[in-house]
């Protein structure tokens, strides 16, 4: 059955009538006249192929049908009802909502476990559904997302996409402490002669700085590919292949003697962290919400000791 055939106001009709086993009361409930809800339990009957209720001494009894349809329509309106009840109200103790979120490969080990822990504190019954992004950049947000985390987005957010930097960072070229390297100034030169790690798909700054050197002709030496962040620091640590990562990244994840640093020998080469999100969604509280948690534990996971943010 198409849907669209389908005046979905009658429905509320049909449970008015199935609750209250009379016309005139189901008539009062919904907020119409006695012979417009005649006509509609007229068009449902058409619907539905069924007389749905029929007149007894008891009263209008429901028809085996009606009452196999009644459960899932009872199902469906409660659901409709509870997600516009939460589009114009948001209590988060009780809340049952579930969220959509698609994060970069970069925040899933730092900001997602400290996100969580404050969905669970403050909203116990909510639910995160967490995804990567699929695509290689963050200008467009799926209808079925609620916010998308992204990092070195460079494209212009499309129409009716709202997007807010979060954070904003410098990327460093990780080595381990006694690489031959590390002694040296890191020129464009000898930023060329490294051999590099790179992560696959390219979720931290990996495509922009193949762009930086393809415009000037260049082109960096990669010699192992690994599928996620989580092998980089002991492989680095390990061997004598380098990385591109963001400096906060570093300092959030490894000790301070195991690795040496240097400046990006490129200008272009700046780490952003941002969250795009629906405009349309600007009015829900729900939304809203989230978004708030994301921005506080964003700026709480990247402040120093010292309690003040570079």
């Amino acid at each position: 059955m198409n849907l669209r055939k389908i005046d979905l106001n009658l429905l509320v009709v049909f449970d008015a009538i199935i609750a209250e086993r009379s016309i005139t009361r189901a008539a009062q409930k919904v907020g119409i006249s006695q012979s417009a809800m005649s006509h509609a339990l007229g068009r449902l009957r058409v619907t539905f192929k069924d007389d749905l209720v029929r007149r007894t001494s008891r009263g209008m009894e429901p028809t085996a049908q009606a009452l196999k349809i009644s459960k899932s329509v009872q199902a469906a309106l409660k659901q409709i009802e509870t997600a516009i009840e939460e589009q114009i109200q948001f209590d988060p103790p009780t809340s049952t909502r579930t969220f959509n979120i698609r994060v970069s490969d970069y925040l899933v080990g730092c900001l997602l476990p400290r996100l969580c822990a404050r969905v669970r504190a403050e909203a116990p019954l909510v639910t995160l559904k967490v995804s990567h992004p699929e695509s290689p950049n963050g200008s467009q947000v799926d209808p079925d997302v609620d916010i998308q985390l992204f990092v070195c987005s460079r494209d212009a957010p499309k129409p009716g996409v709202r997007r807010e930097r979060l954070f904003q960072d410098h990327f460093v070229v990780v080595l381990r402490r006694g690489h031959p390297a590390a002694r040296k100034k890191m020129t464009l030169g000898l930023f060329l002669e490294l051999s590099f790690l790179k992560v696959e798909p390219p979720t931290i700054g990996s495509t922009m700085l193949e762009d930086a050197l393809g415009k000037r002709g260049l082109a960096r030496r990669v010699v192992l590919t690994i599928p996620s962040l989580t092998g980089v620091l002991p492989i680095i640590k390990h061997t004598d292949l380098c990385a591109l990562l963001p400096r906060a990244w570093l300092r959030l994840y490894a000790t301070p003697n195991d690795f040496a640093t240097a400046t990006v020998p490129l200008p272009e080469m700046e780490f952003t962290v941002d969250l795009f999100s629906d405009s349309s969604r600007d009015q829900d509280p729900g939304h809203l919400w989230l978004r708030r948690l994301i921005q506080e534990e964003m700026r709480a996971l990247h402040r120093p000791a010292g309690g003040r943010l570079d």
